[in-house]
């Protein structure tokens, strides 16, 4: 305060400086509320591609229980060998109320069980099974990351987005206010003083003009 200047041109300017804040709460307040119907939307995506993965995952683990108790630990460290391989797929970006979203072009996990490497000869209906039912789990954790970063990031952009406007409704607002209450005060005291100056002047002059 000991460098504001006690003007009125200054407790215009803290008007406008007001004025300026309200909006940007405003703006602010508005872009908030459309985060949170987003950030709403992405946790029900969330929600729905967990329940899928955990589900997949159950089926899944079931299914090599199965495979193990049909064929030998051996036949499927070759069968899990020959079946390796590089998963690669595209991720773009795009913005949400400023907040990255990622879009990832997955072709899907699942195969043919002869493309799977495997030689030709015996093959294990269980052991094919287990196979397909994690590679459609791999599916379903492409789509549960994705959805978790957005959601992430639409979070952390709602606690940025909540800081700001608390920054500005509860320090800047009120030292603005606090600010032009003092300037106010400040020329009304001189006012007063002018005032009474006036009165002791014309006083002084009308009595030395009497005598």
């Amino acid at each position: 305060m000991s460098q504001t200047r006690i003007n009125r041109l200054e407790l215009i300017r803290l008007k406008r400086r007001k004025g300026l804040a309200t909006q940007g709460v405003d703006i602010l307040t508005g872009k908030k509320e459309a985060l949170l119907n987003e950030f709403r939307s992405v946790v029900r995506s969330l929600r729905g591609a967990r329940e899928r993965l955990e589900e997949r995952m159950t089926g899944a683990a079931r299914a090599m229980v199965m495979a193990r108790a049909q064929e030998p630990d051996h036949f499927l460290a070759t069968a899990s060998m020959a079946a390796r391989r590089r998963i690669s797929f595209n991720i773009s970006m795009k913005k949400v109320w400023g907040v990255l979203s990622p879009r990832i072009d997955f072709p899907g996990a699942r195969r043919d069980p002869f493309q799977r490497g495997s030689a030709p000869g015996h093959r294990s209906l269980a052991v094919d099974g287990a196979a397909g039912m994690f590679e459609d789990a791999l599916d379903s954790l492409v789509e549960t990351g994705a959805a978790e970063f957005t959601a992430l990031e639409m979070g952390g952009a709602i606690k940025r987005t909540t800081r700001r406007i608390n920054a500005i409704n509860l320090r800047l607002l009120p030292q603005i206010a606090s600010d032009a209450r003092r300037i106010s005060d400040r020329l009304e005291e001189m006012e007063r003083d002018g005032q009474f100056r006036m009165k002791r002047y014309k006083s002084l002059k009308q009595r030395g003009a009497g005598e």
